[in-house]
């Protein structure tokens, strides 16, 4: 029998309320639930209540930048996946969202070839659950 494949669940969170959209609308066509948040505080909010997969977050943002929401959030949620998206072309940048734990520093702009290459790739390498029987949960303090 084959494994069952269920909705991957993703944050997507930027400020910008059309990349947000446009977020959304892109993973909705790759089996993706996906909620959204405008800022990490807003995102820390739902992970608390919700757990998810896969975190897409922008790097600069109001009130708590993407490097500080995927440390919380790695802490937190460690199997969960991060996924860092910046407008700044620094390699720096790039850098920092790797050691703070991100799979991936994708450069703004970015095709719905580019997202859809990069969630198959993350169902093969078995970063994100493709089953319905994977755990979920935050590791209890």
């Amino acid at each position: 029998m084959g494994e069952e494949r269920r909705e991957l669940r993703v944050l997507a969170v930027d400020d910008d309320p059309r990349m947000r959209f446009l977020l959304a609308e892109m993973l909705a066509h790759t089996s993706c639930r996906v909620l959204t948040a405008s800022d990490g505080a807003e995102a820390m909010e739902i992970l608390e209540e919700e757990p998810v997969d896969l975190l897409i977050t922008d790097y600069e943002m109001p009130r708590m930048n993407g490097l500080d929401l995927i440390r919380w959030s790695k802490a937190r949620f460690p199997r969960m996946t991060a996924v860092m998206i910046t407008g700044q072309d620094s390699q720096a940048i790039v850098a920092q969202g790797r050691e703070c734990g991100a799979f991936r520093v994708l450069a703004k702009p970015f095709s719905v070839q580019q997202l859809a290459a990069l969630m198959a790739e993350l169902r093969t390498i078995g970063l994100v659950p493709s089953t319905a029987t994977e755990d979920h949960s935050p590791l209890l303090p």
